[in-house]
């Protein structure tokens, strides 16, 4: 029976890989009218389905949203590095979320933090991975069009997601003047262009955040909380 459970998990992975990306799909995800699966993300990056070169038709496959979400959540479920998402991660981790600790401190100790609170640097596509309150949370941060953009997402499901909130504070040299904003944490389902286009994240003008640089370093910190 453990074998047939390995080789059911492994095909349904294998099912819920994007053909474009080849990331795990996450909602959106859309079918072709021959019933091939492609993320949301991918869809228009691309003139047919990358499989059967059908058309693509306007069902989204819910069935499989839904598991995908609970994947996202499992904790004995694989999940990929979350520094895969700026290819700093060398060697292109995936494994058992129960084991995603162990690998952030030996191959991202930078960028690993175990404190609700932690300090970003002006660098655009910056990774951070947050474990605390039992949970992981993954940190986002994008420098683009003249703004700056930066989300939270647990590494779970929505419902999980919606009981955190993420406080993200700059501050002035003179430790006077700063700007605070404080979002709900997203799920790991959501795709963070996405985020990041529907203004329900951290975002300020370029020239605004460049007003509080000394010598191109930053006094930008996000900090977790439980939503009461």
């Amino acid at each position: 029976m453990d074998g047939y459970s390995r080789d059911f998990n492994e095909a349904l992975l294998k099912e819920m890989g994007c053909p474009v990306c080849m990331q795990y799909m996450v909602s959106p995800i859309i079918l072709c009218i021959n019933g091939h699966n492609i993320c949301g993300k991918c869809k228009n990056r691309v003139t047919c389905c990358p499989t059967c070169r059908a058309k693509f038709s306007e069902i989204r496959n819910l069935a499989l949203e839904h598991i995908a979400e609970h994947h996202a959540a499992c904790l004995y479920g694989k999940t990929k590095c979350p520094f895969t998402i700026n290819k700093t991660c060398k060697t292109a981790w995936s494994g058992f979320k129960s084991d995603l600790k162990e690998h952030a401190k030996a191959a991202h100790p930078g960028r690993f933090f175990e404190s609700p609170s932690f300090g970003a640097v002006y660098v655009d596509g910056i990774v951070s991975l947050l474990s605390y309150f039992g949970e992981f949370f993954v940190a986002y941060q994008r420098i683009r069009r003249g703004k700056l953009y930066c989300a939270v997402q647990l590494i779970g499901t929505s419902s999980e997601a919606s009981k955190y909130k993420c406080e993200f504070t700059l501050r002035a040299p003179n430790g006077i003047e700063q700007i605070s904003k404080t979002f709900f944490v997203r799920s790991y389902s959501e795709d963070f262009e996405k985020i990041f286009k529907s203004g329900k994240c951290f975002c300020l003008d370029e020239a605004v955040v460049r007003y509080f640089l000394v010598e191109n370093n930053i006094r930008f910190t996000m900090t977790l909380s439980t939503v009461q």
